[in-house]
């Protein structure tokens, strides 16, 4: 048996939400990093799922299939995320419903809870151990913090490190990637370039492999904060079963 992590990357191309504002209806579904460790002194083996096609929902019920399947073929007995009651699992949960009610898959709810058993929130785990380090209004420690706390290096995506024509506009001034970024602008490029076409141009190509890294980064090193802050130990306080996730 072994431990899954996994991280969603969403865009809003539709409505943007507040800046407090975490309702499904301002998301969707552009990729899942996955992360599978089945042995401690193993390198966790690791992969993007990403979407194929436009905003229809067929092509989010393609991600879930991705997802389950790829769950399936491992055995996995407990599931990793970092933030994602009040996040990923919460829109993975309302974006499965609304392909039931739609019609478009039927049991899909319980088919992703049976893929990811045993959610354990390292978020609630690294703020509840650092709660001194909020700021003001804070939720939770966000999860470059939580590393750097705890002392693990968790590595920066550099705009530089790719390939980008010149007259390619990214509209971004940071100099590395932010979740806000694939949020707000290279989650909707990405899409539109799968709609219209432009897989095997190098630029597009490029803005695959820049989302890839980025959601790498995302959750290679969430095995690496799980053990540092506990572990197995995690399972008494901080499991929270998807089905009870509120939303």
């Amino acid at each position: 048996m072994g431990v899954l992590a996994l991280d969603i990357e969403p865009a809003s191309p539709f409505e943007e939400p507040d800046m407090e504002e975490n309702a499904t209806r301002c998301f969707e579904w552009i990729s899942v990093g996955v992360a599978y460790r089945g042995d401690e002194l193993n390198e966790p083996e690791t992969s993007v799922l990403f979407r194929q096609g436009g905003w229809e929902p067929e092509h989010t019920a393609d991600l879930f299939q991705q997802l389950i399947g790829w769950c399936e073929d491992r055995n996995v007995d407990r599931t990793l995320t970092y933030n994602g009651t009040r996040f990923d699992v919460k829109h993975l949960l309302n974006w499965a419903e609304e392909l039931e009610e739609s019609g478009e898959w039927s049991g899909l709810s319980s088919g992703l809870k049976s893929s990811c058993p045993n959610h354990i929130d390292l978020a609630k785990a690294a703020t509840e151990r650092h709660e001194d380090e909020l700021q003001d209004g804070q939720p939770i420690l966000p999860d470059w913090l939580a590393y750097k706390l705890e002392n693990i290096d968790n590595d920066s995506i550099w705009y530089d490190d790719y390939d980008f024509d010149s007259g390619y506009r990214l509209e971004i001034e940071d100099k590395f990637v932010k979740g806000v970024h694939v949020g707000q602008i290279l989650g909707e490029k990405y899409v539109e370039g799968v709609q219209a076409g432009l897989d095997d141009t190098r630029t597009h190509q490029e803005l695959k492999r820049l989302l890839y890294d980025y959601s790498i980064s995302d959750i290679a090193d969430l095995f690496a904060l799980y053990d540092s802050l506990g572990g197995e130990q995690l399972e008494d306080d901080f499991h929270y079963p998807i089905e009870e996730i509120e939303r």
